[in-house]
């Protein structure tokens, strides 16, 4: 064994590295997508899937890898979850997530399996972290939850090719036999399954009768009275159950289903020519069909998948009980679409046998399937959905041919009488179904496959596995034996299997002789007798274990710690979790590996608060032997960072630990880092060139802060806040005298909105909690609720009694944003000085549109025009607000800047997040300036182009394509920003050509209508409205555009923009009775050319639009304090484009 040892290096104060992109190129607004995890975090994804940012629960770290082209975001308190096995990995699948319709766009629940996989329930997303918390106090041994995912629904010639009829003609057609077709439904009314449907049920609470068609074509495979057309059982009945609706096959209905057809029912044979991702036959399907083998002896037929590819066998086809069914083309050879295994995960033989599932032709339900239509009642459909329910028909009528056999036996008959096919078993398994074959042969093997399976390094044994032959006949049968698994597996040449007796062959591998993949098969031929058995191995290449031990720079093992392993050459990830001793081992490939990681260190008083250091680990290993590291947290150097201000202090880091691989996917640690806690940086191994570390740092004059301790706090998300000033309060325990008193609180697991209103009740002022914050609700709490890190916190448990003052203010005067990116290492013992000369200087102005309250500032740092969406730096603010903000600024860094009108978390009738705005794109700032920027300044009204690269706003503008005209408008923007419409309003677009209306869309910001070749005058209009109360100005827009177009030309149509020059206050407001001077503009929409205006006019309303005033360059005097300005601007240009747009209410008067 190689052992290394490296204690060295590197480390972290405030963050270090290269910003790692979170997409290789610009995410639109209109393609990014939000996802909640079970734990309540929310994961943006870009129109690819990649992920661009991660919006945690306060103080969450995250790890980000890739698995199987799968992109993983697991927070730190799954971890643990996720190794013991409790909690279904798909969860934290962000690419599965998105495939099942589970974005927040689509859906506000979190599907679940109930317990024992036998119900569905459902998590609404805003009560998830709340959820998630309960369930960690409360998780029992053994209790896992699933997530409710969805599978997908994946016969003139195909019937004899697979030798039905021969069977017919000896008498068996599956008479007497039930079949349970789990699907879409059926055409109740289709006559080739007239009195063929003795039970039906619905599932999925979209009806029995088939919308899809799917679900009647398989169902008429399997036992349809066609005639020509008709099914392989053709004297089989039917049991239907729908669990298919139209958009998916939800989990919970799938495992319904099954329960009723196999118990309630009764069915021998159940199809399900359904499946979802890849499996290694432990996810609920698959685990479900197993369970139910077992309990009724029932045989699944599944389809094994239309993936194309290796390893992609489906759920539930991968159930090791399930007769997994690829598909074959009616030439008999593989076709391109169909799963190819071995299974994943184990690498067990799959898929089973194959069935001809290409151009097959079947019933079609009415109304369906127009473009597969073969006539009025069939269609002409491909897939392994189409493959499986030959198969399911076969088993019916070996079913009545031997009606005391179980489905194990039913599949080991069907899977060794095949017609041999000129390819492996993990395309085709055994080979064609051939049901002639399956009722006739004398001799029959009790299992259909040989899975060595993983055959783990090193190899040092011969591996054996056995099949035996049973002879149902009169007379000793001699078994010629042959195999085409080459030199490292060895088979008898012959055996002779007894009357009525049976004889078992040994199968032997050794793995000494060759590494790699191996698929064949051993036939077993005598006169009237073909057997085929099918055998695959994964005899594993060269892997040594990597043991990793970590000591904490406490002198103690770290608490819950999880790697990450990225391998360098294949951009594959997995996780390594360390036990309670600091140490973890695992067996890797030979190759070059990043690992990657955070060790915390807390206090002696609680092990899940803030921690008081953070050390950063990032190495490289070469996994050509074994391999044991050891680190020691203690002997990294800090990477400290001297704000140079004593008016600030570091509120939050955030850190990005990253490899980059796949265009938009990375590999990486992710998570804040309290301000005052020390960041180290660990580094070991060879240079790792691929390594990004970015780091920020938010610097500002706390909102609230304890006089005496040193000991950071915060306000808690729901919390009401203190009136600016000093507050002077006793501290106590909740249990002691709490009346006016500052209740210090150490953790509860109790809800924090109870605990916060028995306190008040008790006549307590405020609470500080020590300890993890639970995620808030909806509502404020009934008192101030502070909380507080590590840093301080013994020292303060331990006086408690004594008073403390409470420092509270609305909005810090100063602050700081800052930005180190590194790439290929930790710059270990550097100190970044801050100098102001370096900083760009922004005076900025946060207005107010509504009722003065929080607003929250949200920053991503940007190098090189790429946005790193990783690294989120927030700040509340209380606006209205004019202060001074520093900018780190050169070298390529730039910053996108977005604002939260309300708390980022929890709404209540003051502060609800009800707006967001986002620069429309990345600013870079030059070192040693000084800028000028307005925040939520009126007047906002709809925008045409510039989408936000952060926030989906739409945006685009309004382009024809050939004969198609797109609209994507922002309803209310500024000239820098836009607004996320969607979390306040509601409105329309109606597009009219000569004065027709050719549509409207329910949505102001986007629309798609066709339109003539010819030559039209147009007028789009929109309406848009913001529907919170909080906010009181731009109330209502309406604009209504003139166009002329033609032809099939593409780019932007001449659509004119207004613009608005309005002088106002903080308050987005101008004295009353006082003329103001104004200016508006109107120009073409980017792209679309350019023309003199020639008129623009502008009028003024002080009563919400009821009468107008003419506006020159001056607003007239008018209105009353408290009251508002309405404006109305026409305008048109020298090519008779026009424009006319009203903004109710907007800006207001004050005295």
């Amino acid at each position: 064994m190689r052992r290394a040892r490296w204690s060295a290096v590197a480390v972290l104060a405030a963050g270090l590295v290269s910003p790692v992109a979170a997409q290789a190129e610009p995410v639109t607004g209109g393609d990014a997508r939000t996802i909640t995890l079970i734990t309540g975090d929310k994961v943006v994804v870009d129109g690819r899937g990649a992920v661009v940012r991660v919006e945690g629960r306060p103080g969450t770290r995250f790890v980000r890898y890739v698995d199987q082209d799968h992109q993983f975001v697991v927070p730190e308190d799954a971890l643990d979850e996720l190794a013991q096995d409790r909690v279904d990995k798909r969860f934290f699948d962000v690419t599965a997530l998105l495939g099942f319709g589970y974005d927040d766009a689509a859906t506000d629940r979190i599907p679940l399996l109930g317990q024992g996989l036998r119900a569905s329930a459902a998590i609404v997303k805003s009560e998830a972290a709340r959820r998630w918390a309960d369930r960690r106090v409360e998780a029992r041994a053994g209790d896992k939850l699933w997530l409710d995912g969805k599978a997908r629904i994946t016969l003139d010639q195909s019937v004899p090719m697979v030798g039905a009829p021969d069977a017919w003609q000896a008498g068996f057609d599956g008479s007497g036999v039930t079949v349970a077709v789990l699907d879409t439904g059926y055409d109740q009314a289709h006559p080739e399954l007239e009195d063929v449907v003795v039970a039906a049920r619905d599932f999925t609470g979209e009806g029995i009768q088939d919308n899809v068609g799917h679900g009647t074509h398989v169902a008429a495979t399997v036992a349809g009275r066609g005639g020509r057309y008709a099914g392989v059982a053709k004297g089989a009945k039917l049991a239907v159950g729908r669990v298919c609706g139209t958009y998916g096959c939800p989990e919970s209905a799938v495992i319904a289903g099954m329960e009723w057809a196999a118990r309630e029912v009764g069915a021998k044979v159940v199809n399900l020519s359904l499946g979802g991702d890849q499996s290694d036959g432990t996810d609920p399907l698959s685990l479900t069909v197993d369970r139910l083998t077992a309990e009724t002896g029932a045989l699944f037929v599944v389809a094994a998948g239309n993936d194309y590819t290796y390893r992609k066998v489906s759920t539930p086809a991968a159930a090791t009980e399930a007769l997994a069914v690829a598909n074959l083309t009616k030439q008999g050879q593989l076709n391109e679409s169909s799963s190819r295994g071995p299974r994943f995960g184990d690498h067990a033989v799959k898929p089973d046998l194959a069935a001809p599932g290409t151009d097959i032709v079947a019933a079609r339900a009415s109304g369906t399937l127009p473009d597969q239509a073969v006539g009025d009642l069939h269609a002409r459909l491909t897939g392994t959905s189409m493959a499986a329910p030959h198969v399911a028909g076969a088993a019916a009528i070996l079913a009545q041919r031997h009606p005391t056999w179980t489905g194990p036996q039913l599949k080991a008959r069907l899977m060794t009488s095949v017609e041999p096919v000129a390819d492996t078993p993990d395309h085709v398994g055994t080979g064609l179904l051939d049901v002639r074959r399956a009722i006739g042969q004398p001799v029959r093997a009790d299992v259909g496959s040989l899975s060595f399976g993983l055959v783990a390094w090193p190899h040092t044994e011969v591996h054996e596995k056995t099949v035996t032959y049973h002879n149902d006949g009169d007379r000793p049968v001699t078994l010629d034996l042959r195999h085409d698994l080459g030199a490292d597996f060895a088979v008898p040449s012959s055996v002779t299997v007894p009357a009525h007796g049976s004889a078992p062959v040994v199968v032997r591998l050794d793995p000494r002789k060759g590494l790699g993949t191996f698929f064949g098969h051993v036939t077993a031929t005598a006169d009237g007798v073909v057997l085929t058995t099918s055998v695959g191995a994964y005899v594993q290449e060269e892997r040594h274990p990597l043991t990793v031990e970590i000591t904490g720079r406490d002198g103690k093992a770290p608490f819950n710690e999880v790697l990450l392993l990225v391998d360098l050459e294949t951009g594959q990830s997995s996780t390594l979790p360390l036990d309670a001793e600091g140490r973890g081992t695992v067996r890797l490939p030979v190759s070059d590996y990043a690992v990657l990681g955070r060790i915390e260190q807390h206090s002696a008083l609680a092990s899940w608060f803030t921690p008081v250091s953070v050390t950063e680990i990032a190495g490289r290993v070469s996994m050509t032997a074994a391999v044991t590291v050891e680190l020691n947290a203690a002997a990294g150097e800090p990477i400290t960072i001297d704000l140079n201000d004593d008016r600030v202090r570091p509120l939050e880091r955030e850190v990005d630990l990253s490899v980059p691989m796949a265009p938009g996917k990375t590999s990486g640690v992710t998570g804040p880092v309290e301000g005052a806690t020390p960041v180290y940086g660990l580094s070991f191994g060879d240079p790792l060139p691929q390594l990004s570390y970015s780091t920020s740092l938010k610097a500002a004059q706390p909102r609230v802060a304890l006089g005496g301790f040193g000991l950071p706090v915060r306000y808690a998300d729901a919390s009401p806040y203190f009136e600016p000033g000093t507050h002077e309060f006793r501290t106590a325990r909740p249990d002691g005298d709490v009346k006016g008193a500052l209740v210090v609180l150490e953790g509860t697991d109790e809800d924090l909105y109870a605990v916060a209103q028995r306190l008040k009740d008790a006549g307590a002022a405020a609470v500080l909690l020590l300890g993890p914050l639970p995620f808030p609700g909806a509502d404020q709490t009934a008192l101030p609720v502070l909380s507080a890190s590590d840093h301080g916190a013994e020292q303060l448990v331990a006086q408690v009694g004594r008073e403390v003052a409470v420092h509270a203010i609305g909005s810090s005067p100063v602050s700081y944003n800052l930005y180190f990116p590194e790439r290929g290492a930790l710059p270990s013992g550097r100190t970044y000085e801050v100098r102001r000369g370096d900083l760009a200087e922004v005076k900025a102005r946060y207005r107010s549109s509504g009722d003065d309250g929080l607003v929250r500032q949200r920053l991503y740092p940007v190098l090189r025009g790429t946005a790193n969406l990783g690294i989120v730096m927030d700040e509340p603010l209380v606006a209205p607000v004019a202060r001074t903000e520093y900018y780190s600024a050169g070298n390529g860094i730039g910053w996108y800047q977005e604002g939260f009108i309300g708390r980022m978390f929890g709404v209540d009738a003051r502060d609800p997040m009800v707006g967001i705005w986002s620069d429309l794109g990345p600013v870079a700032f030059e070192p040693g300036r000084e800028y000028r920027r307005d925040w939520n300044a009126a007047v906002a009204a709809p925008r045409l182009g510039g989408t936000s690269v952060v926030q989906w706003a739409a945006g685009g503008g309004v382009t024809r394509t050939g004969n198609g005209i797109e609209a994507k408008v922002s309803p209310f923007a500024t000239a820098t920003a836009v607004e996320s419409w969607t979390a306040t309003g509601y409105g329309s677009m109606e597009l009219k050509r000569d004065g027709v209306s050719l549509g409207f869309t329910g949505d102001p910001r986007l629309g798609r209508w066709q339109v003539p070749a010819e030559a039209g005058r147009y007028e789009l209009s929109l309406d848009a409205a913001r529907g919170a109360p909080q906010v009181e100005l731009s109330t209502n827009v309406h604009t209504t555009w003139g166009f002329t177009s033609a032809g099939t030309a593409q780019g932007g149509l001449p659509l004119l923009q207004v613009g608005y020059e309005v002088p106002l206050d903080l308050r987005n407001s101008a004295r009353a009775g006082v003329p103001l001077p104004v200016r508006f503009t109107a120009t073409r929409q980017a792209g679309a050319g350019k023309a003199a205006v020639r008129e623009i006019k502008a009028f003024a309303s002080f009563d919400d639009g009821v009468t107008w005033t003419p506006v020159t360059r001056i607003v007239p005097a008018g209105g009353k304090p408290g009251g508002h300005v309405s404006l109305r601007v026409v305008a048109s240009d020298t090519e008779g484009n026009t424009v006319d747009q009203t903004v109710l209410r907007a800006y207001r008067l004050r005295g």
